[in-house]
């Protein structure tokens, strides 16, 4: 290999380095998250809409949600540096400027919330400002505040299901804010335990959470019973008959287990080794929870006027 070619490898390698540390300050995997829960909302919403719509708007919410979650990695860089599992991110690290970072949020939220304005319509580009706004505004201001930055937080994200229905019925709908509300309440507990595992590296960096305020021990009894009402408002949809009763057979054994599972952590003491392991795995287990709950009202929906 030529001198030549040995540098342009390695500024190949390099540029493709930067290319996939810009992408990760937009947390892909909670991007993939949100694709999944928007596209749910524009399948189970009443109506039609074209492919291309529905894909715009699908495609725009995940990059709106990516570009605050850029804003943030801005706004927490001094955090992030605190924390063990953090310090290595893109801004601490100093691989990507603060400048770069904020420019790149910026046009990210820009071009999605133009495109939802101009190419879906009013109220789904109005949610996603709503989620924008909150999400960067509130909850991480917030964060370093008060543990009840947690239920700001969650208004955010389960925001982007509802705007695949208003993609699709550009109005609220009974089922759409029921996936609205199971979303919000999953990620009560879903949050909680991950506090409790990495509750030493939250305190470094004085980030406020309810293991620290109210103790491991109270956390655990908010993990249960927001896990029960986690079942209670999964099986709403049957309620309104948007669902057959096998899907409520469904949620009630999945549910049921979820919330027997929740009450494992009472076996353990507080902040021991096995608690904080049992709240990694309840975190795992959530992260199962969420689409089988989606699959089964996708398979088991009846159809809405």
């Amino acid at each position: 290999m030529t001198t030549i070619q040995a540098a342009s490898s390695s500024f190949a390698k390099i540029k493709l380095d930067y290319l996939s540390d810009l992408l990760s300050l937009t947390k892909p995997r909670l991007s993939s998250l949100v694709i999944f829960t928007s596209a749910l909302g524009v399948f189970l919403a009443p109506g039609k809409i074209s492919l291309i719509e529905g894909l715009i708007s699908i495609a725009a919410t995940a990059g709106l949600v990516g570009g605050a979650c850029v804003i943030n990695c801005f706004m927490e860089k001094e955090i992030d540096a605190k924390m063990e599992r953090t310090k290595n991110r893109p801004l601490p690290s100093g691989r990507i400027s603060s400048e770069s970072a904020l420019s790149f949020g910026i046009t990210l939220i820009v071009s999605c919330l133009l495109a939802l304005f101009f190419l879906v319509n009013f109220l789904t580009g109005f949610l996603g400002l709503i989620a924008a706004v909150i999400y960067i505004s509130l909850y991480t201001p917030l964060k370093r505040k008060t543990s009840w930055a947690l239920f700001a937080g969650a208004i955010p994200g389960a925001i982007p299901p509802l705007m695949g229905w208003t993609t699709v019925t550009n109005s609220f709908g009974t089922l759409g804010l029921i996936i609205f509300s199971i979303l919000f309440v999953w990620q009560l507990p879903h949050f909680l335990s991950i506090s409790i595992y990495h509750a030493e590296d939250y305190n470094n960096a004085d980030i406020k959470t309810f293991p620290a305020h109210i103790g491991f021990r109270a956390t655990n009894h908010r993990i249960a019973i927001y896990t029960f009402i986690l079942m209670l408002v999964s099986v709403a949809p049957s309620f309104i008959d948007a669902v057959s009763k096998e899907y409520s057979i469904g949620i009630y054994i999945l549910g049921g287990a979820f919330f027997v599972y929740s009450l494992v952590g009472y076996f353990y003491p507080e902040n021991s080794n096995e608690f904080r392991q049992w709240a990694r795995k309840y975190f795992y287990g959530s992260l199962i929870y969420l689409p089988i709950t989606f699959v089964l009202m996708l398979y088991f929906r009846n159809a809405l006027n």
